[in-house]
């Protein structure tokens, strides 16, 4: 998992805008799941998606069994082992899943560019056999008083969960389609602006927007600088959000966690391994990619800063 992350400028203040968890360094951090001790940041998800199927599921919704019981996959809950590059600005990871995994490696090159303050990534997915996983990658935002506003532009559409993402504490609409994320349906009716941060109210939500257009920019309108994801949009189409607002109460979240999930995916939701959309669904045909063991897969992305005025 990547972070912090420190992205400077010249008469800049620093700018670390990807998440840690409020948990991670307190004496009970370690009896938590490997995911969930660590949680921070970027990271990929191989294959991506829960390996519980929510109990209020519809049962147009098909269920799947998912082949282990590692939520956003195995390399998230297990170490990785650092690579000697030999290029500058360069950091090496790899890791070799169990022999009864499909995957069989993931490697990931992260490189400082040299002249701006910005970070090329680069995700190689090597397979044992033939397969269509979902996958997606997850970086994650830190949220707080700050205000923070989003934009980006997605010619699908936008899609709620289709169960309550967190009972009693969710506030979008069950499983609608929406035009725009600045007007999302709520269960409570009127809509709401998931732009821009922080919301007026605790919450727990998960969305998709489809076919996005180009990259998603996060501004941090009083630190006075905007951070820019951009992937490749071929291979990962859409953008699931996790608002992670306040809403989760259990241990460790506590009602202390703030961040936002920007997460580039070729999935259904993270229900992918679980169940399979109804035909009549917009992500019935995300069934994930399609891997083979003659060549790696290999998906790029780019976390860039740029400075901006702050603004009253």
């Amino acid at each position: 998992m990547l972070a912090p992350v420190v992205f400077r400028a010249p008469g800049r203040p620093d700018f670390s805008p990807l998440h840690v968890a409020p948990w991670v360094d307190e004496p009970d951090a370690d009896q938590w799941p490997g995911l969930l001790k660590r949680l921070r940041g970027e990271w990929p998800c191989v294959p991506f998606g829960r390996c519980d199927r929510p109990a209020d599921l519809p049962p147009s919704w098909e269920a799947r069994t998912p082949s282990d019981a590692w939520g956003h996959g195995y390399a998230s809950h297990h170490a990785w082992h650092w690579l000697d590059l030999v290029e500058p600005h360069a950091l090496g990871l790899q890791i070799d899943l169990p022999a009864d995994q499909d995957v069989q490696r993931l490697t990931r090159i992260v490189r400082a560019v040299p002249d701006a303050p910005a970070l090329d990534i680069e995700l190689r997915i090597h397979v044992r056999r033939p397969c269509t996983l979902p996958v997606a990658l997850h970086p994650t935002l830190r949220l707080g008083t700050e205000r923070v506003r989003l934009t980006l532009a997605h010619d699908g559409p936008g899609l709620t969960y289709p169960v309550t993402a967190e009972p009693g504490r969710s506030r979008a609409a069950v499983d609608v389609r929406f035009d725009s994320l600045a007007a999302v349906p709520l269960a409570a009716g009127g809509a709401a602006d998931f732009t821009s941060y922080p919301q007026p109210s605790s919450s727990e939500e998960l969305m998709q927007l489809m076919q996005m257009r180009g990259p998603v920019t996060a501004h941090y309108v009083d630190a006075g600088w905007a951070l820019t994801l951009d992937w490749d949009r071929a291979l990962l189409p859409d953008l699931m959000l996790w608002v992670s607002h306040g809403g989760r109460l259990h241990p460790p979240w506590s009602g202390r966690h703030f961040a936002l999930g920007l997460e580039p995916v070729n999935a259904t939701f993270d229900l992918g391994r679980v169940a399979r959309a109804p035909a009549d669904h917009p992500l019935a045909v995300r069934t994930g990619l399609a891997l083979k063991p003659d060549s790696p897969s290999v998906i790029r992305s780019r976390l860039s800063a740029q400075p901006s005025e702050a603004s009253a």
